[in-house]
C-alpha cells in the first residue's frame, strides 16, 4: 500500500505535526481524542505544531486526529503515543507498576468505549453548538457559513444518529443513557479518590485519555446539563481533576478558544505542580 500524501511537506525533523479539526469556540478541540493528544504533548513538552484539518482531510484510516512525523503518517491516538513512547525515551509512565499499566489498560476501554459512546449519543440529539459561536462558525463567511448551518451540521447530526444505532447505545433513551454514563463517573471518581492523578500524585497517559474525554461533559454543550451537575455535585474530586489539568497543562484555554488559532506564536509555558510534571530525559527533550 502506497504511503499516504502528507499534508506537512516541509517538515521539520523531529517535530509532531498533529492534525486534527479546527478549534471550537468553547473547548480547543471538540474530538475528546484530540484534546487527549495535544494534552498528552503539553504534559511532556514535546516539540509539536497544530494542523487543521480543514474538516475535509482525515488519516489513511479515515480517522482524525493523526500525526506526520518525519516524513510519515501515524495514525489512532493510542497507536500515535504508544509509537512516541517506545521511541521518545520519555519519563511519563515509568511510574507505574504492572499492575498500574494493566488497570490504565482496562480503565481506558472504560473511558473511550463506554464514556465516549454516551458523548456521541448526546451530539447526535444536539450538535446545534457546533454551527453556533460556540463551535465552529466563526470558520466561515458568506455561503460557506450558511452551508455549515444548513446543510454539513444537519448531515453530520444524521451520520451520528446512525453511529449511534449501529453502536447499540442509540436504542437506549437519553434517561438511560445518562444513568450508565454516572455509573462509568462514579467508577473513574472511586478509583481517582483523594489523588490529584489516577495513579497517584503523578501525572500518566491515562489521566490525558480521561481529561480528554471529561472536558467534552464539562465545557460543550450537552443536550441538557444533568452529566455537568453529576461531576460538580456527584463526583467533585472529578470537576477539581478536570480543573486542574486545565489550569496546569491549558494556562492559554480561553486565548485559544477566543482566536481559534491552532498555534499560538508564544505559547504560555504550564503552571507546574512540584509532583505532577514529568519531563522529557535529556537524551529525548525536544521541547518548545
Amino acid at each position: 500500500m502506497p504511503a499516504p500524501a502528507l499534508l506537512k511537506r516541509d517538515w521539520e525533523k523531529d517535530c509532531v505535526y498533529l492534525v486534527q479539526f479546527p478549534r471550537a469556540g468553547c473547548i480547543p478541540s471538540a474530538s475528546p481524542f484530540a484534546l487527549k493528544l495535544e494534552t498528552w504533548l503539553r504534559i511532556i513538552e514535546m516539540k509539536h505544531v497544530n494542523v487543521s484539518n480543514e474538516f475535509t482531510k482525515f488519516s489513511s484510516k479515515k480517522q482524525i486526529p493523526f500525526v506526520e512525523l518525519n516524513g510519515r503518517q501515524i495514525a489512532d491516538s493510542g497507536h500515535i503515543i504508544e509509537e512516541l513512547l517506545e521511541k521518545g525515551d520519555l519519563v511519563i509512565d515509568r511510574h507505574l507498576t504492572d499492575l498500574d499499566k494493566a488497570n490504565a489498560r482496562a480503565l481506558t476501554a472504560l473511558v473511550e468505549q463506554s464514556i465516549f459512546w454516551c458523548l456521541v449519543f448526546h451530539r447526535s440529539r444536539n450538535n446545534d453548538w457546533f454551527a453556533s459561536e460556540q463551535g465552529f462558525l466563526k470558520h466561515f463567511q458568506g455561503v460557506k457559513k450558511l452551508a455549515f448551518q444548513k446543510f454539513f451540521n444537519n448531515q453530520l447530526k444524521k451520520k451520528l444518529i446512525r453511529k449511534c444505532f449501529e453502536q447499540g447505545i442509540g436504542r437506549h433513551s437519553l434517561d438511560e443513557v445518562e444513568e450508565m454514563c454516572k455509573k462509568e463517573l462514579k467508577a473513574l471518581s472511586t478509583i481517582l479518590g483523594d489523588n490529584d492523578f489516577f495513579f497517584g500524585s503523578r501525572i500518566s497517559t491515562f489521566d490525558a485519555t480521561v481529561f480528554g474525554h471529561l472536558a467534552q461533559f464539562y465545557f460543550t454543550p450537552l443536550v441538557r446539563d444533568n452529566l455537568k451537575k453529576f461531576i460538580d455535585e456527584e463526583t467533585p474530586n472529578l470537576a477539581s481533576f478536570i480543573k486542574r489539568i486545565k489550569n496546569q497543562y491549558w494556562p492559554d484555554w480561553d486565548e485559544v478558544c477566543e482566536t481559534l488559532k491552532m498555534n499560538n506564536e508564544e505559547e504560555k509555558k504550564p503552571e507546574r505542580s512540584t509532583v505532577a510534571s514529568p519531563k522529557l530525559s535529556k537524551k529525548g527533550s525536544t521541547k518548545k
